[in-house]
């Protein structure tokens, strides 16, 4: 059953809460991870239109599909989740970067050459931005890096160069499954791997480089 008119006095926090179990096991519905906002819940990122609409149908019985979100930032459903006491926050500016990027890579190299003669010399633009981020042990990182002895976990070769304090390989650890979608801060869910390598597995998981 779909509804047109949200009834928010119903839903409450414990909705939400399982909502966001529900998108960890199966997703919801034909909702997709949000693009410009997030509601942090038990500490990880969820998309707000799917949680909202899961809480709904929890809460009410009945769902509410994609098209009939309007608005965005100030949208009822971003006011209900804050009320509850979630917080909904900007996405990192990388993603937005990433597909003015991608936007770019489409002129033509003169045009680019154009717009670079028009830039100004003047120093970038600054902005303050909320991020959040995963606390990480470094117990968990040493061990992984003592198991990989210098070498690469995905190629098998040695890092490619050493740090210039310690002297010790250059390796990042990777998480397997990444944090934001669930994974464990254990050994067993990492690998030591050279940028390359992290790079690669990050671009083919859809995930930006900052993202574990």
């Amino acid at each position: 059953m779909i509804v047109r008119n949200w009834d928010l006095n119903k839903i409450r926090k414990k909705h939400v809460i399982k909502a966001a179990k529900i998108w960890d096991t199966n997703g919801y519905m034909n909702f997709k991870n949000s693009i410009s906002y997030d509601v942090i819940i038990n500490g990880r990122a969820y998309p707000p239109k799917a949680i909202s609409s899961c809480a709904h149908h929890l809460a009410t019985g009945v769902a509410v599909k994609t098209s009939e979100f309007s608005g965005a930032k100030d949208g009822r459903w971003h006011n209900m989740l804050a009320a509850l006491g979630f917080t909904v926050i900007e996405k990192r500016p990388q993603m937005d970067f990433d597909a003015e990027v991608a936007l770019v890579m489409k002129i033509s190299a003169k045009k680019r050459a154009k717009l670079l003669a028009k830039m100004s010399s003047a120093p970038p633009m600054q902005v303050a931005t909320t991020v959040y981020r995963y606390v990480r042990s470094p117990l968990v990182v040493v061990e992984r890096l003592s198991l990989a002895n210098g070498i690469c976990e995905e190629c098998k070769k040695p890092a490619p160069f050493n740090k210039k304090k310690g002297g010790a390989p250059y390796l990042e650890v990777h998480h397997i499954k990444p944090l934001s979608k669930g994974g464990l801060d254990v050994v067993e869910n990492t690998k030591a791997v050279c940028p390359n390598c992290h790079c690669q597995i990050h671009d083919a998981m859809s995930l930006d480089l900052l993202s574990e």
